[in-house]
């Protein structure tokens, strides 16, 4: 019985955890963009993908209101890449790095960790890119696994 209540209880802390680290708030760090990509700058996204789908159907308006990103049908990117913000902006050095050409400073550089790729297509899908898992949401808003990798 000793086993069993303990089992239950560690099953429990281990779903809080997950509940908690999925659904905790994500802050936008900064964005970055030209006229093909955007890259935006977070402190984490959710664990799941299908929440960190949800997350950006949510915040994206916002985000590009604030960050002055046009829509890609108004001839905005058609390409973003979230990044987390890891350990700030930093200096190139010899890393491999992505820099910011609109940033004055020698740390303009941010380590490449590449969460999430939201792509616009002209067809009006949506892709959304996780190592090598996709999902396209369509133009009626059903979201399905591609088949391809």
């Amino acid at each position: 019985m000793k086993k069993l209540l303990l089992i239950l209880g560690i099953v429990a802390i281990m779903l809080g955890c997950y509940f908690h680290l999925n659904n905790r708030k994500v802050t936008v760090i900064d964005a970055h963009h030209g006229h093909y990509a955007a890259q935006v700058l977070v402190n984490h996204l959710p664990l799941s993908n299908s929440a960190r789908i949800q997350w950006w159907i949510t915040n994206q308006p916002e985000i590009f209101s604030k960050y002055k990103i046009a829509h890609h049908d108004a001839g905005g990117p058609s390409l973003i890449t979230i990044f987390a913000f890891g350990k700030g902006y930093q200096e190139e050095n010899n890393e491999d790095r992505l820099c910011f050409k609109d940033m004055d400073t020698p740390k303009n550089c941010i380590d490449k960790d590449s969460i999430m790729t939201v792509f616009y297509s002209r067809n009006g899908d949506i892709e959304f890119r996780f190592d090598n898992v996709v999902y396209i949401r369509n133009k009626e808003g059903q979201i399905y696994q591609s088949e391809e990798e």
